[in-house]
């Protein structure tokens, strides 16, 4: 299959932008998802744009108080996401880092592998 310019592209194709979904099914592997989506669209338009079981599945882990990010950076529903925009859900913490670090370390301190 040939390809072509953008500029020769339909125009509804050529106003698509490549984006990634990024996301954690409780504590597994992300789930990285490539993603098409129209010129212009915000967060909140490219979730309810999402197939209804996967949105069903996103929304409950939103409503265990997760967020939204772009490249590890906090952005609300209305933000307006870019070609090449990893847009990830985040999901609250259920340990707080250094006490997680403390543990971890007084843990490898007793058995001797520091």
């Amino acid at each position: 299959m040939e390809s072509k310019p953008v500029d020769q592209l339909p125009q509804n194709l050529a106003s698509l932008l490549a984006i990634q979904l990024c996301y954690s099914r409780n504590g597994t592997a992300p789930v990285l998802l490539d993603l098409k989506v129209a010129q212009g669209s915000t967060i909140d338009q490219v979730f309810l744009s999402l197939n209804p079981t996967l949105r069903h599945e996103l929304e409950q882990m939103l409503s265990e108080k997760a967020t939204f990010a772009v490249f590890g950076k906090k952005k609300t529903r209305d933000y307006v996401l870019s070609s090449g925009d990893r847009l990830e859900i985040c999901r609250a913490l259920i340990a707080q880092p250094m006490d997680a670090r403390r543990r971890r370390a007084l843990r490898e301190h007793k058995t001797g592998k520091m």
